[in-house]
């Protein structure tokens, strides 16, 4: 079937605004994490760690489109890991965040690419990312049954809901370090560090993929009501 204009921006725009949803439903510690480096480091560095978010989705969303199911299956047996792994990160950036505050800068990262490497690491290993994209677009793919160009052009807009929400939390996190007290942003620092914290415990304990597995389902009802 010939694949109209029309159809072309419809795909899209139905993509960007799925991808959007998925962002707002899917606040995670990504999230929360990169609201709380935008208080102190400036966008242009952060833009770098946003580049290494988007492009783990761009990962799992190019798995989906090509239906490799059986490479995703073969992550599962090593979800634990992650778990653990990411778990461990989170609550290693909450003890920082508590303890060292407005200390933390972008001189923080060693390297240019620390923030990149530090923010697709977990990403990539995050449960929200794995159970999000690959079940949500998937199920996507299978409802409006696309084939391998309109499942593109979908994937191009659902792909740019990322960087664009992301820079959203960033420029809401710029303008709250720039503005509120000294006093607040530390209160800010101390809450965030224990909701990192938290959340770390919970994906240690491997509470937070079952949660997210829930998650998942509510959203893939929330979107097959559209």
């Amino acid at each position: 079937m010939r694949l109209t204009l029309k159809k072309s921006k419809k795909l899209f725009v139905d993509g960007l605004k799925t991808g959007l949803l998925l962002q707002i439903i899917g606040i995670g510690p990504i999230c929360l994490l990169v609201f709380r480096l935008s208080l102190s480091l400036p966008l242009s560095k952060l833009i770098i760690g946003i580049i290494g978010i988007t492009l783990a989705d761009i990962i799992y969303i190019s798995l989906a489109v090509l239906s490799i199911s059986a490479v995703i299956k073969k992550l599962k047996p090593y979800q634990r890991i992650f778990d653990v792994v990411i778990g461990a990160v989170l609550i290693i950036f909450g003890v920082l965040f508590i303890t060292a505050g407005r200390a933390i800068d972008y001189s923080s990262f060693h390297q240019g690419h620390d923030l990149f490497l530090w923010l697709f690491g977990l990403t990539i290993a995050n449960p929200i990312t794995i159970l999000f994209i690959t079940g949500i677009f998937s199920l996507e793919i299978s409802k409006r049954n696309m084939d391998l160009k309109e499942s593109g052009i979908f994937a191009f807009g659902f792909l740019l809901g990322t960087p664009i929400f992301m820079i959203f939390i960033c420029l809401v996190g710029s303008i709250a370090g720039k503005v509120l007290p000294n006093v607040f942003v530390q209160m800010i620092n101390a809450i965030m560090g224990c909701v990192l914290i938290f959340l770390g415990v919970r994906s240690v304990r491997n509470k937070e993929a079952k949660d997210m597995e829930d998650a998942t389902g509510r959203c893939k009802r929330t979107i097959q009501k559209k």
